[in-house]
């Protein structure tokens, strides 16, 4: 498994080129429990967006305390981060041939201030 220490030895040049900033697990896991949602008591109903989800942080937080994978949704410019997002989910959900068409079905590449969103 991928952890963000993986992130920080990330081509320091890209970073200069892209901008990419990846959220550290600790923050991420701070701003998940602000939300007001019972974490015990998973609600089926919710639906998650990282609009600019990298590799997946916020993603594989909500995999890990149980979020449905149908209702984790993701975009991102850059193929590798796509690429490693749906690695590191499937590590947590499990590699089966439903969870994989789940992910790349609802976690794709994209621009996310043009991308259409509707996930078809």
């Amino acid at each position: 498994m991928l952890t963000h220490e993986d992130d920080i030895d990330r081509d320091h040049s890209r970073i200069k080129q892209t901008g990419e900033v990846f959220t550290p697990p600790e923050l991420v896991s701070k701003m998940l429990d602000e939300l007001d949602i019972d974490w015990d008591n998973i609600p089926q109903d919710k639906t998650f967006l990282d609009p600019t989800c990298g590799n997946g942080g916020f993603l594989f937080a909500l995999a890990e305390r149980g979020v449905p994978l149908h209702n984790i949704y993701g975009v991102d410019i850059m193929a590798d981060n796509i690429a490693l997002c749906h690695k590191r989910i499937l590590d947590i959900v499990g590699h089966t041939d439903e969870n994989r068409a789940i992910v790349k079905n609802n976690i794709r590449q994209g621009d996310a201030l043009t991308y259409d969103y509707s996930f078809k």
